[in-house]
């Protein structure tokens, strides 16, 4: 057998994989250079806190998702980085804001893995936003008590404040209208924290999805495979039941029925996307295009404000019907791909 090729060189072994060992070189070349590269984009995102904290939620996500290149050790590392230079710029400007940036920063790494292989379940998702939205609260918590105040105190003069200064140069109607605003404003601010949670979520999301983009790393996983966890549902259940109940506690009963409000508020936006992916996906199976998923989002927010109806399909998909066959642990079924239906149909 000849071991040199017909130029003279040796032949390599058949075993040997040149372009595996090409990719290997390739990972081990790029690894400083991603994680340099994340780096300064959480320099800079850190920068922004003050700015925008939203924005910059985009930025620390994207340079901790390619960061994590390099491994897990790596993604650790640049939270540590993105913390250190967050709680640097508010010393030099603004210390108060140190507890919001490193909720911030925080949530950037959460969800800095979306749209990658390490992406989390919408379970853990569904509890760090719950989660970040009570750190956001309770930050609030402590400093209205460091002014000699609650936060329902501060949030009812915050909100009586707004209502005068609006109120001023009002007319008749708008002031009635004005009066609607304030008094649900004073049953549902509990929202404003999971509204922001969400928001720098989603910020963290576009950041880590951009991030596995430009790693080519990015999975199959669309919003039309969104599914809420079990534990929803029955927060979906004890808020009803406490609104419902809460005229038995006559001692207790605008603060039980506020927080059977909230908890039902907050169960119903984590039904309302389970029952848009259900919509969703059915959509995608039909074979229509982005447009037509896009105005079906539409409808769907329409009835959901108009008769609940989406978030009921949620309920019901969670609980028991399972309409796309999702691979859970508390049954068996096998997901089913829209496309792999469509065809077999």
């Amino acid at each position: 057998m000849n071991d040199t090729s017909e130029n003279g060189r040796p032949v390599a072994p058949e075993e040997f994989d040149g372009s595996k060992g090409a990719h290997d070189a390739r990972e081990v070349a790029e690894g400083p250079s991603s994680t340099q590269g994340g780096l300064a984009w959480i320099l800079v995102g850190a920068a922004c806190m003050l700015v925008g904290i939203d924005f910059a939620c985009v930025l620390v996500a994207y340079g901790i998702g390619l960061s994590e290149s390099n491994g897990k050790g790596a993604r650790r590392t640049a939270f540590v980085v993105a913390c250190l230079a967050s709680i640097l710029v508010c010393v030099l400007v603004d210390p108060k804001q140190i507890p919001y940036v490193l909720i911030g920063c925080l949530t950037a790494w959460v969800f800095s893995a979306d749209g990658s292989d390490a992406e989390a379940s919408t379970g853990w998702k569904c509890f760090a936003v719950a989660a970040i939205a009570l750190a956001m609260a309770g930050t609030d918590a402590v400093f209205a008590y460091l002014n000699n105040t609650s936060l329902p105190a501060a949030m009812d003069g915050a909100i009586r404040t707004y209502a005068r200064e609006a109120g001023q140069s009002a007319s008749a109607d708008m002031r009635e209208q004005l009066a609607a605003v304030v008094t649900l404003a004073k049953t549902y601010w509990p929202m404003a924290f999971l509204s922001n949670a969400i928001v720098e979520a989603l910020c963290s999301h576009i950041g880590g999805s951009l991030a596995a983009r430009k790693r080519n790393a990015r999975t199959e996983r669309t919003f039309s495979l969104f599914d809420a966890p079990a534990w929803v549902a029955v927060l979906f259940i004890v808020g009803v039941a406490a609104s419902l109940l809460s005229s038995q506690l006559p001692a207790w009963s605008s603060q039980v029925k506020m927080v059977g409000e909230n908890v039902l508020t907050a169960a119903r936006v984590a039904l309302f996307l389970q029952g848009a992916a259900v919509a969703t996906w059915y959509t995608k199976k039909a074979g229509f295009g982005p447009i037509t998923q896009g105005l079906t989002l539409v409808a769907a927010f329409y009835l959901e404000v108009s008769f609940l109806l989406v978030s009921v399909v949620g309920l019901v998909d969670v609980v028991a019907a399972n309409f796309r066959g999702l691979p859970r642990k508390r049954g068996n079924a096998r997901p089913k791909d829209p496309k792999v239906s469509k065809e077999s149909a």
